[in-house]
């Protein structure tokens, strides 16, 4: 077995915190440096964590806090853009900004001893072929390890690093965001996230129990959108107002009045898709999360597939004889389960964006046969249960088996239904 160890970890993101939360676990020291100092974070817009991710947060004692930061979701509701409702899944959900989740993870993660330090960029790093890894910062003062963790994103310098020829993520031409309005009239307070394949883009929306609509929107990408492009920005609403009038004009009642009703900030992303590499390791390295395979948002399963990852890691690294197989054993365990979650994301993409009447007519003859399947392997998805072993003879059987399996249906509180 591979005794108590120091990690450090890249990127105090989900994926990053998540890990450091569960190699403390085993016992590990963990060292997480974040590029970005915690005033400069956006503040992100809102995701929906799906049960699979909820059942880790359950694990680590953090459903309460994240429930508590977020809004409950009962229901998703698909509509086409003339409102006719086209699916549903009635698993629960928790609707919550990206930034609140953060928080929720990187205070438990300081609570059980992780170091975080933020503002130190990583600007090298070094497997010495031995017993070290050195992370160098920006200032020029270092970190060494006996592991280190990429959980640095779709843009990870780490591995850049282990793997330099390796195609960097390509640009898909979605630019995804989101906003609020303090309130909109005839939009009552209730527990259903509505998601509409519009007439030319993509449309979501919830009202919260305060009476403020937090709404999502995803669109192609347009003349003038080149500083989005280049990153993550917040914009007054009056920048994309006519943009998305524009857009959802033609689309079903109250996606326009919901538009209009906006008071602003609109966060603005564009969306990255990535290749994975053919090997997540290298010597004392590993990637995690969208640095290692790049979860399209389509589906809302990134955060999702972050936590799984910390905990099947962590499984690997508790019950392997060394790093390279406890590594290898990672990517086996998690490689399959990735790439079906992320061409079912894809799939749902495709269907955003009719360009023309032409293709509109021909995703609108589809959309209700592909949401009846595609809401089924949400719900399988959804239902994958990843559980940290609670006693010792379970933790035996776990290093056989650090996978988990999907359970049986379960009921809105998870018991069986």
């Amino acid at each position: 077995m591979i005794g108590p160890a120091h990690a450090v970890v890249v990127g105090a993101g989900i994926a990053g915190t998540a890990v450091g939360l569960f190699l403390r676990r085993i016992g590990w020291r963990v060292t997480v440096l974040e590029a970005r100092p915690a005033r400069e974070r956006p503040l992100g817009s809102h995701l929906s964590l799906a049960d699979n991710g909820r059942t880790v947060l359950r694990d680590l004692g953090l459903l309460a806090a994240v429930g508590a930061a977020g809004t409950p979701t009962d229901r998703i509701s698909f509509h086409d853009h003339r409102g006719r409702e086209i699916g549903s899944n009635n698993q629960v959900s928790t609707l919550i900004r990206r930034d609140r989740l953060g928080e929720v993870l990187r205070e438990a993660a300081r609570r059980a001893g992780v170091r975080i330090v933020e503002g130190e960029r990583v600007v090298g790093l070094r497997d010495d072929g031995h017993d070290r890894v050195v992370a160098t910062l920006a200032d020029g003062s270092s970190h060494s390890g006996d592991v280190l963790i990429g959980a640095d994103g779709v843009h990870s310098h780490t591995r850049r690093t282990m793997f330099p020829d390796h195609p960097s993520a390509r640009f898909t031409g979605v630019i995804d965001g989101g906003g609020s309005a303090p309130r909109v009239d005839g939009i009552a307070p209730e527990p259903v996230l509505r998601l509409t394949f519009g007439a030319n883009a993509f449309f979501g929306y919830q009202a919260l129990p305060d009476g403020e609509v937090v709404w999502f929107q995803s669109m192609l990408s347009g003349d003038g959108d080149g500083d989005v492009v280049a990153g993550p920005r917040a914009d007054p609403m009056d920048r994309w107002r006519q943009r998305l009038t524009e857009l959802h004009g033609a689309d079903h009642p109250p996606i326009p009045a919901v538009i209009d009703a906006s008071t602003g900030p609109v966060i603005r992303w564009p969306v990255y898709d990535l290749d994975p590499p053919a090997r997540w390791s290298r010597g004392r390295m590993c990637l995690v999360g969208d640095a290692a395979h790049a979860m399209p948002p389509h589906d809302g399963q990134s955060s999702s597939m972050a936590l799984e990852d910390a905990v099947v890691l962590a499984r690997c690294l508790a019950s392997a004889d060394d790093l390279a197989d406890a590594f290898a054993r990672f990517q086996q365990l998690r490689e399959s389960r990735v790439d079906t979650v992320a061409g079912l994301a894809r799939r749902t993409g495709s269907l955003k964006f009719p360009t023309g009447p032409r293709e509109r007519r021909a995703r609108d003859a589809v959309l209700t046969m592909f949401m009846k399947a595609g809401v089924a392997a949400s719900e399988d998805v959804s239902r994958y249960r990843l559980q940290w072993p609670t006693d010792s003879h379970a933790a035996a059987r776990s290093a056989h088996d650090p996978a988990g399996r999907p359970a049986a249906r379960t009921g809105p509180d998870g018991s069986p239904g």
